[in-house]
């Protein structure tokens, strides 16, 4: 394996820890203190979007195998898929406080 493999596979190694991190963490945060979500999925995004992006000009630029595609692939998507769950909790804990915040006891 040549130098830019290296590369290549590294990064996408990155991408999925970094992935794995922020889904962790914004796991954590919806079940433990969601008041944070909304602040911890704007500073997350960003993260995503950046660890997803990274491995593409290593991609780009080298013959990478299908299996290194394939893998960029399934962490991009995994990505997405956390900060829609993330979304979707932080819309759902709102509404719910605002159902809430109108009854009496």
């Amino acid at each position: 394996m040549d130098a830019a493999g290296l590369l290549t596979w590294l990064l996408l190694a990155l991408q999925i820890l970094a992935t794995a991190a922020s889904g962790a963490l914004l796991a954590w945060r919806a079940k433990h203190d969601a008041s944070r979500l909304d602040r911890s999925i704007r500073r997350t995004a960003p993260a995503l979007l950046i660890a997803g992006a990274l491995p593409l000009p290593a991609l780009l630029a080298t013959d990478a195998p299908a299996g290194a595609w394939g893998l960029w692939g399934v962490g991009y998507i995994a990505a997405a898929l956390i900060y829609a769950f993330a979304d979707t909790v932080r819309d759902i804990r709102a509404v719910q406080g605002a159902h809430g915040a109108g009854r009496t006891p």
